[in-house]
């Protein structure tokens, strides 16, 4: 339920409030809403296999190659495609290790997660970033008319909820308390 809940959270702001509807109307993109698709299951597979290698293999380690590599996969196709780095001042370069340090910590803290907990526990954070993309939007490029609208509000709620549900704790049923 849990999950259903984030889901449905993530799919209302991903579509403006539209929901799944927009899909069924001719709203969903391959270039949009397919590529958060593709996205959504690549981080749900690599959640698992993070948690699979993780058991045999030491989760910062595991994040350091797979930054390098990934890196350099993606300079390749980049620098293939076109695409060249312009650095068009000096306070460029910290920013950029700035934001590297601040991935490379991210997902490595995720792996160690995923290493000593369940991967639908930890995944379903995953639900927050959507949302926390509005409302950081709001902050810093003062969306805040759209960040702060009802549908975005309704949204965070589904998304908070199903976190919630899928993090507590279980009891146990009456019954067998009783016994």
């Amino acid at each position: 339920m849990g999950s259903i809940l984030g889901f449905v959270g993530v799919a209302i702001i991903v579509s403006g409030g539209q929901g799944l509807a927009a899909a069924a109307q001719g709203g969903f993109s391959l270039n949009g809403e397919g590529a958060l698709l593709l996205a959504a299951f690549s981080s749900a597979l690599a959640g698992c296999l993070i948690k699979l290698f993780s058991q045999r293999e030491d989760p910062v380690t595991m994040s350091g190659w797979q930054f390098f590599f990934g890196g350099l996969v993606m300079t390749a196709v980049g620098y293939g495609a076109g695409g060249r780095l312009q650095l068009l001042s000096s306070g460029c370069i910290p920013l950029l290790l700035y934001m590297g340090f601040i991935s490379a910590g991210a997902y490595t803290f995720w792996g160690i997660l995923l290493k000593y907990n369940p991967v639908s526990r930890v995944s379903v954070l995953g639900f927050i970033n959507p949302v926390m993309g509005v409302l950081l939007s709001a902050l810093f490029l003062h969306e805040g008319t759209e960040a702060f609208h009802a549908v975005t509000l309704l949204a965070l709620l589904l998304v908070c909820l199903g976190i919630f549900l899928v993090n507590r704790p279980e009891r146990a049923p009456k019954a067998a308390a009783e016994n």
